[in-house]
């Protein structure tokens, strides 16, 4: 695992789907984005960034942050590319990121340290998790190549299906987290995460 490894949480943008800021709706005691940034809190990440722009106010007022510091994305949709570029902006140098989504809030910390511990810098551009469902976040990319990339949302996975003798995948007994894009997601994420600490 490098040193120099950035967690960066994308909760910038409108979540227009949901009609208000998923990443304030309540799972449990905790906001959505809460679950998701104490997770990668609890990790070996190097420093973990949240990254901010559609209802920043709000989404700032109702997260706690630890050791996490906060970012801002002026121009959230050119697109999740662009909140990478404004975290590592943020944080600084740094050999890789780690993406993180504000509406997936099954993430584990486990799974995040499991993918820092397994990288090969040497021999991979990127990896991700291979979950029992199929592939899912959270991704790791190292940060020369994020800076090949355009801003966009899917550009992280075209490298993927692009290089795939550069991309590592890190094996999970899990289920995939679930992208919380409409309201039987949400009841699915509140069901599943109703026994979880």
């Amino acid at each position: 695992m490098s040193a120099a490894t950035i967690g960066i949480v994308v909760a910038a943008g409108s979540a227009t789907r949901m009609g208000e800021p998923k990443a304030l709706m309540p799972i449990g005691e905790r906001p959505m984005l809460q679950w998701v940034v104490d997770a990668a809190e609890a990790s070996s990440l190097s420093r973990v960034v949240v990254v901010t722009g559609h209802a920043e106010a709000a989404i700032r007022g109702g997260i706690q942050l630890n050791r996490a510091e906060w970012a801002h994305n002026p121009d959230p949709g050119r697109g999740t590319m662009s909140s990478l570029r404004a975290g590592l902006e943020a944080a600084g140098p740094a050999e890789a990121v780690v993406k993180l989504v504000s509406d997936q809030p099954e993430i584990r910390t486990s799974v995040i340290d499991a993918l820092l511990l397994a990288w090969d810098p040497g021999q991979y551009d990127a990896a991700l998790v291979s979950y029992v469902d199929g592939d899912g976040h959270p991704l790791l990319v190292a940060t020369d190549v994020v800076a090949e990339l355009a801003d966009g949302d899917r550009l992280l996975w075209h490298l993927i299906e692009e290089r795939p003798d550069r991309i590592m995948r890190v094996t999970s007994n899990q289920t995939r987290p679930v992208d919380v894009n409409t309201p039987e997601d949400y009841r699915a994420v509140i069901d599943r995460l109703s026994g979880r600490p």
